[in-house]
């Protein structure tokens, strides 16, 4: 069923030009795939704000990428860094989602930003648990802890925004 599912979505791209192309890509109602497409594109937008926000922070607020430092160093500073940043990229994604890939409306506008803000935050609390620890236990580079973190986030907050948060 999925490779059915991306054999039409590769079929809708190649028989049709642009402007139809974007003209579904604009549409509400449009094919899941095309939806997870769309929710991909907001999501880049909102790590690059929120990435952005907490490698500034971690050169030159917090430090937390110099590998000279003491791990648990590293792991506090970046955990800080990335409360700071998760604000900022939240809001970039509750903006970008509810114009252009969910359809708003299952609740009144604070309380689907807030439940929208819930899920995000559990996802990024389970992520923030987990990266500081890796560094902790494993020593592993912070880098690939952020990355790590966005992986676990993209997971949980999709699926969540889609069926509690947005009506489609």
């Amino acid at each position: 069923m999925l490779t059915q599912t991306l054999a039409e979505t590769a079929r809708f791209f190649r028989e049709n030009d642009w402007r139809t192309i974007l003209a579904r890509m604009n549409a509400r109602d449009t094919h899941p795939v095309i939806q997870f497409m769309k929710y991909g594109i907001c999501g880049v937008g909102s790590m690059i704000v929120g990435q952005s926000i907490w490698l500034a922070l971690s050169i030159w607020v917090w430090p937390a990428l110099d590998p000279d430092l003491p791990k648990e160093i590293r792991a506090l500073h970046s955990t800080y860094n990335n409360i700071i940043a998760f604000f900022f990229g939240n809001l970039f994604a509750y903006v970008t989602n509810s114009m252009w890939v969910f359809t708003p409306g299952r609740h009144h506008r604070v309380m689907e930003f807030i439940y929208f803000s819930l899920v995000s935050t559990v996802a990024f609390v389970i992520g923030l648990a987990v990266g500081p620890a890796l560094i902790q236990m494993y020593g592993i580079s912070t880098l690939l802890a952020q990355l790590l973190m966005i992986i676990a986030s993209v997971m949980v907050n999709f699926v969540c925004r889609k069926f509690f948060v947005f009506k489609h």
